[in-house]
């Protein structure tokens, strides 16, 4: 009867594999999916301690907004759009599960958002479902905040996983340009990429001819990122 205590074992270890390795309530948590964190946040900050947000100091006021202990709203230094586009990223709480986090892709080499112009930028990121979906959900916190996202093939990794795989490549990312179409739809030729990318700039200029400019590490800053980085322009 060994073969029926062997069959039985397998079983016992298929269960447990199941139960433990993909459970729904297992979390994990990739890295451009953190929340701001305070550094992160003090950036937008004016920096004069004036007390108006009820905090000692601004680095005070930055690490209770990235607990969820404050809002930006009660700092009354910041400008009304930099207000909104920071508020749209602090404001969501994500729990990303084990059963939602896979390897699947996006199908679109498009995708607008908050109805982008000619004049709005041009993100790109990787292809997957998951990082657009969350990518989707800051953007739909900061209405006022257009862009067009280009997800570039990176076999379903996310962002914080491409360079050591090494499935970004200047390559991949002409490609990405290319079969989006995206020359046509904008005037300027300036891309920014993920923050964790950093490295890849140069190398990426050299082969599409588009300015690059490395954006943040977190997904939840770009709002706030694109709306300082148009005030700059004007």
């Amino acid at each position: 009867m060994l073969w029926l205590r062997f069959i039985i074992l397998i079983f016992i270890y298929l269960y447990y594999i199941k139960k433990y390795l993909f459970s729904e309530n297992m979390v994990v948590e990739p890295v451009d999916f953190y929340q701001m964190p305070p550094e992160d946040i003090l950036k937008y900050l004016p920096g004069k301690n004036c007390g108006g947000c009820g905090k000692d100091s601004c680095e005070d006021f930055a690490g209770a907004l990235s607990k969820g202990e404050a809002k930006i709203t009660e700092c009354p230094e910041i400008g009304l759009k930099l207000k909104k586009s920071l508020e749209g990223g602090l404001s969501i709480r994500l729990v990303v599960h084990e059963a939602d986090f896979s390897m699947s892709t996006v199908s679109e080499s498009i995708i607008p958002v908050n109805k982008p112009t000619r004049d709005s930028p041009v993100l790109l990121t990787g292809n997957c479902e998951v990082t657009l979906y969350v990518l989707r959900l800051i953007f739909e916190k900061a209405p006022d905040v257009s862009a067009w996202i280009i997800p570039s093939d990176t076999k379903g990794f996310t962002i914080d996983h491409v360079m050591t795989m090494k499935v970004m490549t200047p390559m991949t990312v002409m490609r990405a340009l290319t079969d989006s179409g995206i020359s046509q739809k904008v005037d300027s030729r300036v891309m920014i990429i993920p923050g964790l990318c950093e490295g890849l700039e140069r190398n990426i200029e050299v082969m599409t001819k588009w300015k690059v400019i490395v954006g943040p590490k977190s997904g939840f800053e770009l709002p706030a990122f694109l709306t300082q980085l148009a005030n700059t322009d004007d």
